[in-house]
């Protein structure tokens, strides 16, 4: 058996990949299918930590395994100043084998999809031999269609620490099994039986869900199905709140959002030209009650925090990063655009890049975005404040009465980076 440790296939590699990176006070957080779409580490609050944790398996799965990823645990841990829960060895065991295996078992979904029309059915292989769980090994053996709504809560992995596996068996596979067992056909897909279980006793979110016997809470899901049907990663104030707030379930599908309505502003919320950089940060600062002596902490319309001081607009001497290009210095006369595109976004999206200066290094980029309309005029124009780990940049353009509506569309769409985590 191919040993999942290496990812030695691109739909696996594909889906550790395209994960956003999310901080959080608890693993559940988020729930089961954004598992598919997110990287947490329960209780990695910041930015930085889940980065680094990011880094390391990635490194360790193309070369040295978990042996690498141990070794580099406590060190990403001294240099975060990180509590965790658990011995250094037991826990960083449960973050890369969960992380590895989900990875393996998406990518395997992926191809078993993919080729189903030739290999229609799926074998339960139970293969934990030092602890086996009574229901897991009841289920192996267990021949049963695809398309069978039992695996899409039944799919591998089933537990922390669960080595199960899902294989698929093309007709003439299935029929010899079946002959060998004096079986004439698939096996009838087990009933589920439901459960009531607190999870997030110590989190953020503690909350009953129901769970079918024999799954732990948050792995009643099959990880490639939920890659290959994306839903959109929720706030982490966690899963149930957000979805009582929005009232509908979340898409289940890739579909970009339509072209949002712009706000109509006065002219008189652009700064005049040649603005002192001072009175325009003030400015900025002030909608959000910060001073350049004092910032504050600003939570986002996804329920995240950025810190709101005079630093956002100086770079490492000390000076205004945007007197440097007469280009950039033209963004102080929008800086009240991009905190009004701050503090109410159209959209938010989240995405993670290479960056440029550190070789081999990931920084999540959140955009907020925004459309405008100057008051009285056909005068369009949209905001785009990216934020991260190195800091922010914003930008505006305005595009005159000649562009047309599909053009104006067309240009907000290429703002769209990454994952949409909010939308108006």
């Amino acid at each position: 058996m191919t040993n999942p440790a290496y990812l030695p296939f691109t739909e696996a590699a594909d889906f550790f990949a395209k994960k956003i990176k999310l901080p959080s006070s608890g693993w559940t957080d988020i729930w089961q299918e954004q598992h598919s779409h997110a990287f947490v580490i329960a209780g990695a609050t910041s930015d930085d930590l889940v980065e680094d944790f990011y880094n390391a398996i990635a490194k360790a799965k193309e070369s040295g395994g978990f042996a690498e990823f141990q070794k580099a645990f406590p060190e990403i841990v001294k240099k975060h100043g990180w509590s965790h829960n658990g011995t250094p060895g037991w826990r960083s065991k449960i973050i890369y084998d969960t992380n590895v295996d989900q990875a393996y078992n998406a990518g395997r979904e992926q191809q078993m999809q993919a080729i189903k029309h030739l290999r229609p059915y799926g074998l339960y292989d139970h293969t934990s031999i030092e602890h086996p769980r009574l229901e897991h090994k009841a289920w192996d053996g267990l021949i049963i269609p695809l398309d069978d709504i039992w695996w899409d809560t039944h799919s591998p992995k089933n537990g922390w620490g669960c080595k199960c596996r899902k294989r698929s068996l093309s007709r003439v596979e299935a029929e010899r099994r079946w002959k060998k067992a004096g079986k004439t056909g698939p096996d009838q897909a087990p009933p589920i039986e439901w459960e009531e279980r607190v999870v997030g006793k110590n989190g953020s979110n503690p909350r009953t869900v129901r769970v079918p016997k024999g799954i732990d809470p948050g792995f009643a899901y099959s990880p490639g199905k939920a890659f290959l049907e994306p839903h959109t990663v929720p706030p982490l104030q966690g899963y149930d709140a957000v979805l009582k707030e929005r009232g509908t379930p979340w898409p289940t599908n890739s579909k970009r959002p339509s072209m949002p309505s712009p706000t109509t502003v006065p002219s008189s919320v652009r700064l005049p030209a040649g603005t002192p950089p001072e009175i325009a940060v003030d400015d900025f600062l002030d909608v959000f009650g910060a001073t350049v002596d004092q910032g504050v902490a600003f939570t986002d319309a996804a329920g995240s925090t950025l810190a709101i001081t005079k630093a956002l607009f100086e770079d490492g001497s000390g000076d205004f990063k945007w007197l440097s290009s007469p280009n950039k210095a033209a963004r102080l006369e929008s800086i009240n655009l991009l905190a009004m595109t701050l503090i109410e976004p159209d959209e938010i999206w989240w995405g993670w890049v290479k960056d440029h200066h550190e070789k081999g290094r990931w920084r999540l980029k959140r955009r907020y975005l925004r459309a405008f309309q100057i008051e009285g005029t056909d005068e369009y124009g949209f905001a785009v404040f990216e934020w991260g780990s190195s800091g922010w940049s914003g930008a505006t353009t305005f595009m005159g009465t000649q562009k047309s509506p599909e053009d104006r569309a067309a240009y907000f769409d290429k703002q769209r980076i990454g994952r949409l985590l909010f939308k108006k």
